[in-house]
Order: C-alpha cells, then structure tokens, then sequence
C-alpha cells in the first residue's frame, strides 16, 4: 500500500471512530461531549494535515476537503475556493444521483477532466477530498510520491 492510500485509511478510521462518538453521544451526552470534541478534532486536524502535503505534490495543482459543500481544510494556493467548493458540491450531487440510477453503490470517487485542468474527487467518510492537476498529470503516479 503506498503513501496516499496509507493516509486515507487512516483518515477513514479517525472518521468511523467520530461518527460513533457521535452516536454515542446521543445517549449520553454529559459524559461522552468531550471525548467526541476530542475525536472530532483529531479526524479535521488529520484532514489538514493530508490536504496540505497533497497540496505540496508536485503536479499538483491545489487540494481541498469539503463536507456537505463547507470547506473544512484547503491546501496554501488553493484560490477560488468558493468557486472550487460550489463546483464539487454540484458534482458530487449529479454523480450520486447518476449512481443511484445506474445502481453503482456508494461513490468512492469522481473524476471531471477539462481541456486543460482536472478534479479528482474522493469521498473518505463524511467528506470529500479534492485534488487539482494539470490534465497531463497521472494522479495516481504523483500521489504515490510523498512530496
């Protein structure tokens, strides 16, 4: 498994971790509040941490995560980013429905890929996670590159 798989494995475990401290607190939200502040910090820490190294790859261009169409970390030179934000929500939404009807299951991943540019969208848990490039660049290849 190499570098960026690793972290998005991680980043799905931090995730699973929130989403049942969450749970729990609905129960019992005296004694659990702080243990879900806790995990809930760790998961979006973990996320900037991953945007901004995705951001310093070369090749790539800027990295972002969003949740529901909000900006949760954006790499350094990421400019537009209500624009970017705005373009992925609508994405994401068209492509679940076109999964929906084709029967695809849960998005794992949406590719959009201009003249000039491309968006590699991947969903890890509650968020998606957005990587810009040049058309020409080989995602896979530069992600499997640290930095």
């Amino acid at each position: 498994m190499h570098w960026f798989q690793t972290q998005l494995t991680e980043l799905s475990r931090l995730a699973d971790e929130y989403a049942i401290s969450q749970r729990q607190s609905s129960s019992n939200i005296i004694n659990v509040s702080e243990k879900m502040r806790l995990k809930r910090a760790e998961f979006i820490n973990a996320v900037q941490t991953l945007v901004d190294k995705v951001g310093k790859i070369k090749g790539i261009s800027a990295c972002a995560a969003y949740h529901d169409g909000l900006i949760l970390a954006q790499s350094a030179q990421l400019a537009a980013i209500d624009a970017f934000g705005a373009t992925v929500q609508e994405s994401a939404r068209a492509a679940q429905q076109g999964a929906a009807l084709l029967g695809l299951g849960e998005l794992e991943q949406i590719v959009v890929v201009g003249a000039k540019n491309k968006v590699a969208m991947l969903s890890i848990g509650p968020l998606m996670l957005c990587i810009s490039s040049p058309k020409e660049i080989n995602l896979a290849s530069a992600l499997n590159r640290k930095t």
